[in-house]
């Protein structure tokens, strides 16, 4: 079965459930589009969406109005909010870049109300794959993009979807569920996801990492092409989504 690049974002929508008068938090919201699609889809649910994220460079891509309201905040740092405020919070792709995970999820029961659901979706990063002719360098690329640690990252957990269930667990502060998503693309196009994510691959040369040369890019790209013209090109993500429900004491 083939998933395009929205497919992630239908199996979130698929575990949540809203009581009316909602509060809701976007951990890492980018340009709000989780919270516009969570509005449409509960129409009359929301009455707050407030979406944080480490910088604002993304806040004007999307129109967004009341309910929602968007504010730098680092969620390293804590979450700046008042115990028992919402009934739903998303946290997708943080986790591997905070370094204390168990303070975070602590702070994520602090906020969430009794019963409140927190979906935090990570992929694993390291299983990614592409197919292609040279897959020593294929691997390589995949490998040190998902390992080398970028400069607003506190930390790095290439990792962080096969463990995310286990820290969440270990708190004993809520009901745990999973389920393991794989995004599934045959075609090597612009705008869908394995397109984007061998661009980002560039960013190791374009940084002067040293990691990988600009001549080892240029033939990484050269066999998702060539993969595709051939009929072989194939990109999967798994995301590993965890669900869980704030625990009453």
């Amino acid at each position: 079965m083939e998933y395009n690049i929205y497919s992630i974002n239908e199996k979130i929508y698929e575990m949540i459930q809203l009581p009316d008068n909602a509060n809701i938090l976007d951990i890492g919201c980018r340009n709000a589009g989780y919270l516009k699609d969570i509005i449409n889809r509960f129409p009359d649910k929301v009455e707050k969406a407030i979406g944080i994220d480490i910088t604002n460079k993304n806040f004007n891509e999307v129109e967004y109005k009341t309910p929602v309201e968007l504010m730098v905040m680092s969620c390293a740092d804590g979450l700046g909010f008042e115990e028992n405020k919402f009934d739903l919070i998303i946290a997708k792709d943080v986790l591997e870049c905070i370094t204390d995970k168990i303070t975070f999820i602590k702070e994520i029961h602090r906020v969430l109300k009794p019963g409140g659901i927190i979906i935090c979706a990570n992929a694993d990063f390291d299983s990614i794959t592409f197919n292609g002719k040279n897959k020593d360098l294929i691997t390589k690329a995949i490998h040190l993009y998902a390992t080398t640690k970028q400069g607003w990252m506190d930390d790095l957990d290439s990792w962080m979807g096969r463990r995310t269930y286990s820290f969440f667990a270990k708190t004993n502060l809520f009901e745990n569920e999973l389920v393991i998503h794989n995004v599934i693309e045959t075609e090597y196009k612009e705008n869908e996801m394995g397109y984007n994510y061998s661009k980002y691959v560039k960013w190791l040369v374009d940084e002067n990492t040293g990691t990988l040369t600009e001549n080892e890019y240029k033939e990484f790209i050269d066999n998702l092409i060539e993969a595709n013209i051939n009929g072989e090109y194939l990109f999967t993500k798994p995301y590993y989504i965890y669900k869980g429900i704030k625990k009453a004491f």
